[in-house]
């Protein structure tokens, strides 16, 4: 099947019946302190000057708690990633009215002040400065925030392109989870490549799984997606093919690497000869099992070209609420089918004359992604850390609690 591009609203049916109540009534006015402070923060570029006459743009590189550290960026794409400042944001801003987890996040292109307070209080010999502005954001990627309901999870910000990265097994791929990615990347106009590792465990694994695998790969390439199955911890694994092919794909772009612990995203990086060599568990067993090794989303420059948002493993990815036809244009299949439905409005769960569900049952959409659809349109998939998804003993003592990443 080919892939369509544009923008989702552009396949939403004609009825639009059941927004037009909300587009009618006129949208609150920001009137609040901490409304006009989240307002005064984001400004285009364009103002920076009147807003701050010294200073100078940068790029966050990595994000903690009560600082963040920074590289100059004079121009968008230049980088000075071996130039590293310790910086904090302006106080007035923390009590900016926010709806989301994170202030700033790994990727964003800010306006810094140079001063000589130590507001994070560490003992550094790092240059400081003060984040002033934060410039519009492109497009993020963002989960549900774990801890906090109601508030968003934005992992990283300004992306060229999204590498999805999952191991075969150790641990065993979730393809529900590749999915909400896919829906994600295809909603935020973001490229998302697929990226399978650990293939050589793949010849342990009994030939139902195997011919699983192929069909899900398989059906992710007919859909327009590029799969990539390489084996990150090989020593010959830099003249794969595969992995010669990611590094032309690399060049030149940020990219966001994401996905469960222990998948071997800092391996991968690896191969790409970073400027920070990303650390990576030396016991194969361990390594095999999958282990959260990455603390911190970072953003690194490669030596073979581009960058790349190296981030934490995850648990649990859960899609902020999405409607009906938001959720259908992520799934790139359903697009030649929506408007096919008998009625308006069509959830493609159980109304009649439904053109999706025809779909999968003549075979032109998986039942597999149609399943991910249900899941994620029901609020019924999301969470991966359950006791029945895990591959473990059942004897050990488990800690369920969610990651803080």
């Amino acid at each position: 099947m080919r892939r369509k591009g544009g923008n989702w609203r552009k396949f939403e049916d004609d009825d639009e019946a059941f927004d037009r109540v909300s587009k009618m009534k006129p949208r609150e006015k920001k009137t609040s302190k901490a409304a006009q402070l989240e307002e005064e923060f984001e400004v285009q570029e364009s103002k920076w000057p009147e807003k701050f006459a010294d200073g100078f743009a940068a790029r966050v590189v990595e994000v903690h708690k009560r600082y963040a550290f920074v590289s100059p960026e004079p121009e968008e794409g230049q980088i000075k990633t071996r130039d590293v400042w310790l910086a904090t944001i302006a106080r007035k801003f923390l009590q900016a009215k926010r709806e989301q987890r994170n202030f700033i996040v790994v990727g964003d292109r800010v306006y810094c002040t140079r001063t000589t307070e130590d507001h994070a209080g560490l003992v550094t010999d790092l240059p400081q400065c003060v984040i002033q502005l934060l410039s519009p954001r492109k497009n993020i990627i963002k989960r549900v925030d774990p801890h906090r309901r109601g508030m968003d999870h934005v992992l990283a910000s300004n992306v060229d392109q999204l590498l999805i990265v999952a191991s075969y097994v150790g641990p065993t791929v979730k393809w529900g989870l590749i999915d909400r990615y896919l829906v994600l990347a295809e909603l935020q106009g973001i490229r998302p490549i697929i990226v399978l590792n650990k293939r050589d465990l793949l010849q342990d694994e009994k030939d139902d799984f195997r011919a699983s695998c192929d069909e899900n790969v398989n059906n992710y390439r007919s859909l327009g997606y590029q799969v990539f199955s390489v084996q990150a911890n090989a020593a010959s694994a830099r003249k794969n093919i595969d992995i010669q092919e990611l590094k032309m794909l690399l060049k030149g772009r940020v990219s966001m690497l994401s996905g469960h612990s222990g998948v071997g995203k800092s391996s991968l990086v690896n191969l790409f000869e970073p400027e920070l060599v990303q650390a990576v568990e030396k016991n194969e067993d361990i390594f095999y099992k999958g282990r959260h090794t990455t603390s911190y989303a970072s953003f690194i420059k490669l030596g073979t070209g581009g960058y790349v948002i190296d981030t934490p493993g995850i648990r649990s990815f859960v899609l902020q609420e999405l409607s009906h036809r938001e959720l259908a244009f992520g799934f790139v299949e359903m697009r030649d089918f929506t408007s096919r439905c008998k009625f308006q409005g069509c959830r493609h769960l159980d109304e009649p004359g439904c053109a999706v569900r025809q779909a999968v049952e003549d075979g032109s959409i998986s039942s597999r992604r149609y399943h991910s659809y249900r899941g994620i349109l029901q609020g019924t998939t999301g969470r991966e850390g359950r006791i029945r998804d895990l591959d473990v003993d059942l004897g050990l003592d488990l800690d369920l609690e969610e990651q803080d990443t």
